[in-house]
């Protein structure tokens, strides 16, 4: 199938490894001083890890590749701790992929009993708002994009002169 996928230009790629734990699905590794895509099965092609490039070297490309598998990025995930398996939820709730967050928690709810962590805070998390934003009833996507009245005070019907003092 195709799908999107992260590409890593080697040739910019200076191995700071900031990309590394922003990729919370595991997909990325660093190997022989390089940033390194290891499985195309645990890239979930939203490009969690492009942000954290300061050199630009990675990019989303579509190409052949087997289909994303969230329960094997969520095995990955869970031993890395409730706040890795919060950040990597809200990833995919912000990024509107509802079935594999879906498939997450229905998987950490079969196996409640073996997380090292609580899966009732993890979902409390998932439904606290974010700091410093503000809240609306119903309201739905970026800020920025929220309906807004601009109010405009008359304009000057005369223009003033000035005086000779």
């Amino acid at each position: 199938m195709i799908r999107e996928l992260v590409k890593i230009d080697e040739k910019l790629c200076d191995g700071c490894g900031y990309c590394i734990p922003n990729c919370h699905e595991g997909a990325l590794q660093m190997i022989d001083g390089k940033a390194r895509l290891v499985s195309d099965l645990l890239c979930d092609g939203l490009g969690a890890c492009i942000g954290h490039c300061p050199q630009g070297a990675i990019t989303i490309e579509k190409r052949e590749a087997e289909p994303y598998d969230e329960i094997k990025a969520i095995q990955l995930i869970i031993p890395k701790g409730k706040n890795t398996v919060v950040a990597h939820l809200k990833h995919l709730r912000d990024h509107n992929e509802t079935d594999y967050m879906k498939e997450a928690v229905e998987y950490m709810r079969v196996n409640k009993g073996s997380l090292p962590f609580d899966l009732n805070e993890v979902i409390r998390e998932m439904h606290r708002p974010k700091i410093g934003v503000m809240q609306q009833p119903h309201a739905a996507g970026c800020p920025g994009s929220q309906a807004r009245t601009i109010e405009r005070k008359p304009a000057m019907t005369s223009t003033p002169t000035l005086e000779p003092s």
